[in-house]
């Protein structure tokens, strides 16, 4: 699905309006609906039948509102809970600015709410029980059963936060420790939509973040989306034919969009159909990276896999994957490239191969050998063309890349690269200082994205924010003609054409090692299936995420290992 950014988000609700044509109250109507179920999902799971009415142990919520559209998204949410659970649950309402300050939408859903809400309002730094105007205490309303669900501020923001709302950003942190779970409406109150470096500390730290229609941009990123929490998103039904149109460099990738990736198996079909994906990976006392790697490729759906590993390790394979082909490296570690490059359809290298000087020269040498003026079988008619050789570079490979920037020039177009943070770091360090891509700088302020990282006295990253991290990787992979892949939580892939594909898979506890092994291997598997590099990136990222989710659903986020993960590959 594509990410709207800028004013591109009120359009697609004015569109939706006018094109249906709907009214602006019912479209809240229908966005609260859909915020109100999943939040109810979120916070009562074991939720079922007549376990409803049992009002022992269950939440209290306590809808905290503002004055525009978002507040009147909160204060329907807040009756639609009164109409699912009755007296079972307490509902309450906190408006932080007056009635005469509320939008008009805001002000209706207001005076809708059924009285068996309670009604609180914010005065300065006090809290006043409506319409009697005694004061309350906080921990009346904040206590250990409370789910607060953050309807303050949404999309609009720009710069800081101002009083009255900042006070009750701040209300809501101080007091979020002893509450059950705090639920943000679209977006964590005092968030923007794209980090734009004015912003300030103020800013609502939600559990959980219940978006609309798309993902916004700081909620994928890592020094913004940490304020959002475990992240959902809801459709409903924006206009369809203005968000095709309006243009956008960036998507969530989603089911349908998978949907639309996947190629079907034909009935007559054989192992030749589906081409030959050569893994060079592990060295002597790190084969597991080799057993990963593999293990994924064959679960890709790809014809043959071939594994170079060293001689004296081959029996490793052939034990745990009788299924692929050894081709045994006459060394300890990778040293030489195999005959008959010709007869893949893909090469991924890098898991577990270290860097010594060997395995530095066989890189180059392979390298070289899948550049296009030195193999016509691996030349290219355009950037993506599906049936050539695609080359996925992971680890080791990356870090010898890094230390010998020349290698840079090398890297055939089409390939796909998978660092991690640290790998990218220092790849566009390596980038940057040899002058294989310009500096790429993105204006900051002294703000809350301006967190430490300085290592050892000197900058650890080279990039002051994530805005330009993304910056910096677009303008490696226009440079390399290549498809990066930014491994972590919504993992993102970056094309040539500077357009970033952001996963929706995927959990914490995937933050394991081997984990990347085992991505490496499915994209080179689906690569060698004739998807290309793009699309195989992508592929291989959601369905590594995919299987994360299942393994943390047999064996927990914290126990679940990278072998259970290549265990829940499925494609």
């Amino acid at each position: 699905m594509k990410i709207l950014i800028g004013k591109n988000i009120r359009e697609a609700d004015l569109r939706t309006i006018e094109s249906e044509p709907v009214r602006s109250i019912d479209l809240m109507e229908r966005a609260a609906a859909a915020i109100e179920n999943t939040i109810v999902s979120c916070s009562e799971p074991g939720l079922s039948g007549a376990d409803a009415w049992d009002s022992a142990g269950y939440p209290e919520y306590l809808v905290v509102v503002g004055k525009g559209n978002n507040g009147g998204d909160g204060l329907a949410v807040a009756r639609l809970l009164s109409g699912r659970f009755g007296s079972s649950r307490r509902i309450s309402v906190l408006n932080v600015f007056p009635p005469e300050d509320l939008s008009p939408d805001c002000r209706t859903n207001l005076d809708r709410l059924p009285s068996d809400i309670d009604r609180y309002a914010m005065r300065e730094n006090r809290i006043i029980r409506m319409p009697s105007g005694t004061e309350v205490r906080a921990r009346m309303l904040f206590n250990q059963r409370t789910v607060i669900v953050d309807a303050l501020l949404g999309t609009g923001v720009s710069g800081s936060v101002r009083d009255p709302a900042r006070l009750a950003v701040r209300l809501i942190n101080s007091f979020s420790g002893f509450c059950r779970k705090v639920i943000s409406i679209d977006i964590p109150s005092g968030l923007p939509t794209e980090p734009d470096h004015t912003f300030l500390s103020d800013v609502v730290v939600a559990d959980a973040t219940v978006t609309v229609e798309f993902p916004k941009l700081s909620l994928l990123l890592p020094e913004t989306g940490r304020f959002a929490g475990k992240l959902s998103v809801v459709h409903i039904g924006l206009d369809a034919k203005y968000m095709e149109s309006v243009q956008s460099d960036y998507c969530a990738v989603d089911r349908n969009f998978i949907r639309n990736l996947m190629k079907p198996r034909n009935e007559f079909d054989n192992k030749g159909t589906h081409g030959h994906a050569l893994i060079i990976s592990g060295s002597t006392g790190m084969m597991g990276a080799a057993v990963l790697s593999a293990g994924a490729a064959l679960r890709s759906g790809c014809g043959l896999v071939s594994v170079r590993v060293p001689f004296q390790e081959r029996k490793v394979i052939q034990i745990s994957l009788p299924s692929a082909i050894v081709s045994p490296d006459p060394a300890c570690v990778f040293s030489s490239i195999t005959e008959g490059l010709s007869r893949y359809s893909s090469i991924a290298v890098g898991p577990g191969i270290g860097q010594r000087q060997e395995t530095v020269a066989a890189l180059k040498c392979l390298l070289s050998e899948m550049s296009a003026d030195k193999h016509k079988t691996f030349a290219r008619s355009g950037v993506f063309d599906p049936h050539v050789k695609t080359l996925v570079l992971d680890a080791d490979a990356l870090n010898i890349i890094s230390s010998h920037p020349d290698m840079l020039h090398l890297i055939p177009s089409g390939a796909v690269l998978t660092p991690h943070i640290g790998e990218l770091s220092r790849l566009l360090r390596a980038a940057v200082s040899s002058g294989f891509i310009g500096r790429t700088t993105v204006p900051q302020t002294d703000n809350l994205l301006s967190i430490d990282r300085k290592v050892g006295g000197s900058s650890y990253y080279p990039w002051q924010n994530d805005m330009e991290k993304v910056a910096m990787v677009r303008a490696l992979s226009r440079r390399l003609a290549s498809v990066i892949v930014v491994k972590g939580a919504h993992t993102m892939i970056c094309s040539p054409d500077g357009k970033c594909f952001f996963n929706m898979t995927g959990n914490p506890g995937m933050a394991k090692g081997g984990s990347g092994d085992i991505l490496t291997g499915l994209i080179a598997g689906l690569a060698a299936r004739s998807y290309d590099s793009l699309s195989a990136a992508v592929l291989g990222v959601w369905f590594h995420g995919m299987a994360g989710d299942k393994a943390a659903s047999v064996r927990g986020m914290e126990s679940m290992n990278s072998t259970d993960i290549l265990d829940c590959l499925q494609i």
